[in-house]
């Protein structure tokens, strides 16, 4: 079991850059072939993203600008002062690109907050930061007057990912982590789960 270890959470703003670049620059340092993202994916249209990997410089600049110009959200977690968690929560209509998600909805202009990443630096896993950023989103939702939140946990990674490695593969945060947190499946489908949870 990992040792407690007290986990501020602060909301994405453009004076916390500096710390986004510095955590994503390191982030997949146990699986590099995601270091290009930088969580870009979901936010940017399907025409407009570059999946080689030679785009990652680009899609740096791309974030750094939206992040500078409060056009970007989420949460960051810190240990000792040291960003060593990201996870990307929204109103859902923000995201562009949700590809397999949006056609699983059953109703796509709900207004909901959903929570589509998770990344947890390598040391930092097991520690309780994929909880404390979760509940974190969901007081965010909450005093935004956001009433319902949603999450897509991976529950067949094989059929989805293949060889990807599971701590990889869970970047939508674990299935019992949202469960332990009041979310209940809402929908089931073939590689992942619909969860909600009240707010």
């Amino acid at each position: 079991m990992g040792q407690t270890v007290e986990i501020e959470v602060r909301e994405l703003k453009p004076e916390l850059l500096q710390d986004y670049l510095q955590f994503f620059d390191q982030a997949f340092s146990d699986f590099p072939q995601w270091a290009d993202c930088y969580c870009g994916f979901y936010d940017t249209s399907e025409a407009d993203w570059d999946a080689t990997s030679k785009a990652g410089p680009e899609h740096r600049a791309a974030r750094s600008a939206l992040i500078s110009a409060s056009k970007a959200q989420g949460l960051l977690a810190y240990i000792d002062d040291r960003p060593v968690g990201w996870c990307n929560a929204q109103p859902r209509a923000n995201f562009v690109n949700m590809r397999s998600y949006r056609v699983a909805l059953t109703n796509p202009g709900e207004p909901v907050g959903s929570i589509m990443c998770f990344v947890v630096s390598p040391g930092y896993r097991g520690r309780g930061v994929c909880t404390a950023l979760l509940r974190a989103a969901c007081d965010r939702f909450r005093r935004d007057g956001i009433q319902i939140a949603e999450g897509y946990p991976t529950t067949n990674a094989q059929k989805r990912f293949g060889e990807i490695p599971w701590a990889e593969a869970n970047y939508k945060g674990p299935l019992n982590v949202y469960l332990k947190n009041g979310f209940k499946i809402h929908r089931q489908l073939e590689v992942f789960a619909i969860v909600r949870k009240q707010l």
